[in-house]
């Protein structure tokens, strides 16, 4: 499997062990108008219902819009957890989630590097430090 940096590989699986990914793809928006007309339009689709007034007062910044464009994309929210649950039968039963946007990293990941070693970044995880 590719993107995977930390393995424990001898860890053992036993009941009650809980288990927690941190999953991180990084993104470069390329046309910000354009992105987000098309995340207030999945917010519609999401809430079936709501208006366009109501889509533009609740995304109205980046970080809504691509909270909204992963939604949408069935990678965080409902949907996902909807699907996960599917595996309970398979000794697998989801607990909470969590997700943050971060802006402006200052070592963003490069496609297709396992590590991201050539930035000097120790941590792909680490925030960036506060200015």
């Amino acid at each position: 499997m590719t993107g995977i940096d930390d393995v424990s590989a001898g860890d053992q699986l036993v009941d009650g062990m809980n288990l927690s990914i941190r999953l991180r793809r990084d993104f470069t928006v390329t046309d910000a108008g354009r992105l987000l007309v098309a995340a207030r339009r999945m917010y519609q689709e999401l809430n079936p219902g709501t208006s366009a007034d109501d889509a533009e007062a609740m995304v109205s910044c980046a970080a809504d819009a691509f909270y909204v464009v992963l939604e949408h994309a069935g990678l965080i929210g409902d949907a996902i957890a909807d699907r996960l649950t599917t595996y309970r039968g398979d000794g697998l039963d989801t607990g909470g989630w969590r997700a943050e946007v971060v802006t402006n990293d200052p070592w963003p990941l490069s496609p297709g590097l396992l590590n991201n070693c050539v930035t000097g970044a120790e941590d792909v995880f680490a925030l960036p430090p506060e200015r």
